[in-house]
């Protein structure tokens, strides 16, 4: 009775085991497929609540050059604390309120301003 029982349970064991068999999908040809979109990585120009209630980096003085070449701004303008963050620049995420980050989209044109 042992022996029959532990073969039951080899049995079971390899049972478990095995692979279960393929699913056949069949393709559903009624509808037309919806077109996928690519998702959206530009850069958001309001990307911290924060830098709408205070200006503590200067960015006021930036606000003429949205919708310009970053490459524009005079350097005399940009504060010390500054940097250029294109959509695939990669930057620290420290928050440092005096520093301004002039967020600009593929081709380098300022599309927004950010403190931090």
């Amino acid at each position: 009775m042992k022996q029959a029982g532990f073969f039951l349970g080899v049995a079971l064991l390899v049972a478990a085991c095995a692979a279960p068999e393929p699913v056949e999908t069949v393709a559903d040809t009624s509808a037309p497929a919806a077109e996928v979109s690519e998702p959206d990585h530009s850069v958001k120009p309001e990307m911290d609540i924060l830098d709408r209630v205070e200006d503590t980096c200067g960015l006021d003085a930036l606000k003429p050059y949205l919708g310009q070449q970053a490459g524009d701004i005079p350097a005399d303008v940009l504060p010390e604390r500054s940097r250029i963050v294109g959509p695939d620049t990669q930057v620290t995420m420290d928050y440092v309120p005096t520093r301004v980050n002039v967020l600009t989209d593929e081709a380098g044109m300022v599309i927004g301003l950010k403190c931090g």
